[in-house]
């Protein structure tokens, strides 16, 4: 009977010292996770065609930008749920758009799209 007693009183023991094991970064949080730096570039405007949809990348066909580097033709921006909520997203839709250099220095980003 005290074999038993005890077997059990290890057992328990032994299961309250397993605890959680470490946290590592993939079990935070969204919220704990730090936010993609915020660009501080200038915001340019223009206006143009969007030529595709893929996801939250925009292609756009547009008149460029002379205050910005960038010349008319062809580019690809990113662009996120508060700019692509309200815009038109079709191809072939006529838009206005403000972007500014991505935060990471690579690419564009638009901060603004409305239809025309």
């Amino acid at each position: 009977m005290k074999f038993k007693v005890v077997l059990a009183l290890f057992a328990v023991a032994g299961l309250a010292a397993c605890g959680p094991g470490p946290k590592n970064d993939a079990s935070k949080p969204a919220a704990a996770r730090p936010a993609p730096p915020i660009s501080t570039a200038p915001e340019h405007e223009t206006r143009g065609v969007i030529a595709s949809v893929n996801g939250q990348v925009l292609t756009l066909d547009h008149d460029g930008a002379t205050a910005a580097p960038l010349a008319a033709g062809r580019t690809t921006f990113q662009a996120y749920a508060d700019v692509l909520a309200e815009a038109p997203l079709d191809p072939g839709a006529r838009v206005t758009f403000k972007f500014r250099k991505a935060a990471e220095g690579e690419g564009w980003e638009l901060t603004e799209m409305r239809g025309r």
